[in-house]
Formats: structure tokens, C-alpha cells, sequence
């Protein structure tokens, strides 16, 4: 991957991909995509499940297309993820397609597919450097998301 933007358009139009986990079942609306910097041309809107992986959270999924790929993405996404998490009273993060597994929220196995992430309540974060998400550092940070996630969304074991 020589960029971030050429992962992001490599199928055309650039796509951002962005899924949230928490407490509330409202969806975030395309209007609410519309922050300071670039605007989606087209937001779409899938439902993943209500219930993760044994988990009581919501997962949904928004996929942000813009025609346009030479735009500055990574303030727009930190204004995103924060406004996401929020909404969603849980975690947001921005990935490539195609790296969603509930096993593997968060794991270092796929936290170089994962390129910004939220918790509501703290700063948004968005690496826009491929060296950094292949460093120990960054595998640490997902790792810490994913230490969240199992402290505030607990796996229900009676199930």
C-alpha cells in the first residue's frame, strides 16, 4: 500500500468505512456526516447485528463515498469517530474493507487494517501513515480499544 488514499479508492470513488459498537440502537443519519472539511457524496447504512459475539452492543456499519480522493481525510475522520462514538455511547473506528470479524475486534491481527478509532468520551485518533500502522506502538493502541471494549461490553457467558 503505497497511501492511505490509494487503499481507501483502490475499487474508484474513495471509501471510508466506518462502524460503531455501543449502547444505542439510533443510527447516525447522512446530515450528521456533514462536518467541517469533505462531505460524502453518498452514505450507506448496514445494520451488523445486535448482538456481537455474545455481546450487548450494536454494531452498525456506514460506508462514506467520495467522488473526490484528494482531500484532506484524516481531520474530517477525527471529527467523524468523535461525533460516531458519541452517538453510538460505545466505540467507533474507521477500517479497511473486508476487516470485520467479531473474534478479532481490536486484535493485533488485524489492528494494521484499522486506521482511526474513538471511545466516547476520549480524543479521536486516526493514523494516516501505513509505517505506523504496521509499528508495535499502534498494535498497543488497538490492543487498548480492545481492553475497553471487553471492560464495558463484556461477552454474556450464559449464553
Amino acid at each position: 500500500m503505497t497511501s492511505l488514499k490509494d487503499a481507501l479508492s483502490w475499487s474508484g470513488p474513495a471509501v471510508v468505512v466506518l462502524f460503531t459498537l455501543g449502547r444505542s440502537e439510533a443510527r447516525l443519519e447522512r446530515h450528521e456526516f456533514e462536518v467541517a472539511g469533505p462531505r460524502p457524496d453518498e452514505v450507506e447504512f448496514f445494520p451488523i447485528s445486535p448482538e456481537p459475539g455474545g455481546r450487548r452492543a450494536v454494531i452498525r456499519e456506514y460506508d462514506l463515498t467520495f467522488q473526490d480522493a484528494d482531500q484532506d481525510f484524516a481531520p474530517y475522520l477525527r471529527q467523524c469517530l468523535r461525533k460516531a462514538a458519541a452517538h453510538a455511547e460505545g466505540i467507533a473506528w474507521v477500517a479497511f474493507e473486508g476487516a470485520f470479524h467479531f473474534d478479532h475486534l481490536f486484535t493485533d491481527d488485524i489492528a494494521d487494517q484499522i486506521y482511526g478509532y474513538c471511545v466516547a468520551g476520549g480524543d479521536p485518533v486516526v493514523a494516516w501513515d501505513p509505517a505506523t500502522l504496521k509499528s508495535d506502538g499502534w498494535k498497543r493502541e488497538i490492543r487498548e480499544v480492545r481492553t475497553v471494549l471487553d471492560q464495558d461490553f463484556p461477552r454474556d457467558e450464559t449464553e
